[in-house]
């Protein structure tokens, strides 16, 4: 998991959900880092967090329209000719209250971002789509004269990954960070939910599922 490559405390929560829950501990109001790039915000230390880890690229994908707040993508094995091409989405959402708790409001719309992360799986052109959709985004966005999206990486990188993904198998790891669930004092409710979010994500495209909470 990147989780333990990059420091986070993963431990299981129980047995009634098979995904890990990590510590994203102090941010839990504010979801976005927005252009202005707020340190105070669950995107902005979930970026941060990942940062020293080993991604080709960091892009914040948030906004109306897109694929996750968060992307990671890693090249598996020889960067100039990878045998695949690791994609993760985190989609975050601020909590409901300013301490966690037992919400299963908390949960409703951030595990519906995550069932809906199967359409770019449908096929191997829509793998292929979602590099296009990042570029794509970049160039609105320095088009507006903003900041810029990738947090590692670059255009011309993403090019080149977009070309490798015609010919490389692509993967997607789908995690969800809200700090307004607590791994603690999960409710059952919460958890089914959860659960029903993996059995979905797993049996569609068998595509594995994180959860990133509070203590």
């Amino acid at each position: 998991m990147a989780q333990a490559e990059v420091g986070l405390t993963v431990s299981t929560v129980e047995p009634v959900i098979a995904p890990l829950v990590a510590e994203i501990v102090d941010v839990i109001k504010k979801e976005s880092q927005g252009e202005r790039k707020e340190p105070d915000s669950i995107q902005a230390r979930v970026i941060s967090t990942f940062m020293n880890g080993d991604y080709e690229m960091i892009i914040d994908d948030d906004g109306k329209g897109e694929a996750a707040d968060v992307v990671t993508i890693k090249l598996i094995g020889d960067a100039a000719a990878p045998s695949g091409i690791d994609v993760e989405f985190y989609h975050c959402k601020y909590s409901l209250a300013a301490a966690s708790g037992r919400r299963i409001e908390d949960l409703y719309k951030v595990c519906g971002q995550a069932q809906k992360s199967i359409a770019w799986m449908s096929s191997h052109d829509k793998r292929t789509d979602l590099f296009t959709h990042l570029l794509r985004r970049e160039a609105r966005r320095q088009e507006a004269e903003g900041a810029s999206r990738y947090e590692k990486g670059d255009s011309e990188l993403l090019l080149a990954i977009r070309e490798m993904s015609r010919l490389c198998p692509v993967s997607l790891k789908i995690y969800i960070v809200q700090p307004g669930l607590s791994k603690t004092q999960a409710t059952r409710e919460q958890l089914e939910l959860l659960s029903v979010t993996d059995t979905y994500l797993m049996e569609t495209y068998r595509l594995p599922f994180g959860v990133i909470a509070n203590a």
